[in-house]
C-alpha cells in the first residue's frame, strides 16, 4: 500500500472536490423544489437549497470516518472531511441568514421572544458546535490545541447533527404524520434529510460498539493466561 498518497493530495484539491461535491448536492435540491415544491420560489427556494446541501455535506463528512472504518475507503488520511464539513458549515450560516428574512417575527426582531423555543435552542447549539469544529480546524488555532481537544470538539459534530434530526421533528411532525397518512407526493424535505441523518448516526453508534467490542476482545486475550508446557 501506497502510503505517501495522502500526503500528496494538495489543499487546492480537496477544496476543488469539496466544492464539486457542494455543487452536486445542489442538483437533488432543485429537483424536489421543481416536483414537490413548486411553489417556492425566491428566497424559499435558495434557502431550501443551502439547507439541503449543508444538510448532505454535514452528513457526507460525519460518515466517511464510520465507512472507512469497514470497508478501508476512503482514506481518512486524505483530509477531506474538513474541507466537506467547513463548506457544510458556511450553507447553513447562509441557510440561518436566509431564515432572518423569511421569518422576521422569529428569528429577527423577535428572536429575544422566542428565544427560549426548542427550534432556537436546539439549532442554536447545533450552530456553536459547528463553528466549534471549525475553528479548531483553523491552521492558526489547531497548533496551540491538545489533540485530544481537537478530537473531543469534533465528535460533537455527532451531538449538533441529532439536534437537527431533534429540531426538524419538533418543527414539521404534524406534517410527516400527514404524509405518512396519505403518502401523496414526494416525502417533506426535511424527512429525507432527517432520515439520512438518522443513517448517519446509527451508523456511528455502530462503529462505537464495534471499536468497544474489539477492545474489550483484545484485553480479553491479553489478560488471559497462557498455559505452560
Amino acid at each position: 500500500m501506497n502510503t505517501n498518497t495522502p500526503e500528496a493530495v494538495s489543499e487546492r484539491k480537496k477544496w476543488l472536490i469539496a466544492s464539486l461535491l457542494s455543487f452536486l448536492y445542489i442538483v437533488p435540491a432543485l429537483f424536489y423544489i421543481k416536483y414537490a415544491h413548486t411553489a417556492s420560489t425566491g428566497l424559499m427556494a435558495i434557502s431550501f437549497i443551502a439547507a439541503s446541501t449543508a444538510s448532505l455535506l454535514f452528513a457526507t463528512a460525519l460518515s466517511l470516518g464510520s465507512i472507512s472504518h469497514f470497508t478501508g475507503w476512503p482514506n481518512m488520511r486524505s483530509g477531506y472531511q474538513k474541507q466537506i464539513g467547513i463548506l457544510a458549515f458556511w450553507y447553513s450560516l447562509f441557510y440561518c441568514i436566509t431564515l432572518l428574512s423569511l421569518y422576521p417575527e422569529v428569528y429577527g426582531y423577535g428572536f429575544f421572544s422566542n428565544f427560549f423555543s426548542a427550534d432556537i435552542i436546539l439549532g442554536g447549539i447545533a450552530m456553536i458546535i459547528f463553528a466549534a469544529m471549525v475553528l479548531v480546524n483553523s491552521k492558526f488555532i489547531t497548533p496551540h490545541i491538545p489533540r485530544e481537544t481537537i478530537g473531543f470538539v469534533l465528535g460533537l459534530g455527532y451531538i449538533g447533527y441529532a439536534l437537527l434530526v431533534i429540531r426538524a421533528i419538533l418543527l414539521e411532525f404534524p406534517l410527516w404524520s400527514l404524509w405518512f397518512e396519505t403518502f401523496s407526493g414526494l416525502p417533506p424535505g426535511r424527512l429525507m434529510l432527517s432520515a439520512i441523518a438518522l443513517v448517519v448516526l446509527i451508523l456511528r453508534v455502530v462503529v462505537a460498539i464495534h471499536k468497544h467490542r474489539r477492545s474489550a476482545l483484545v484485553t480479553q486475550q491479553s489478560t488471559a493466561p497462557t498455559l505452560k508446557g
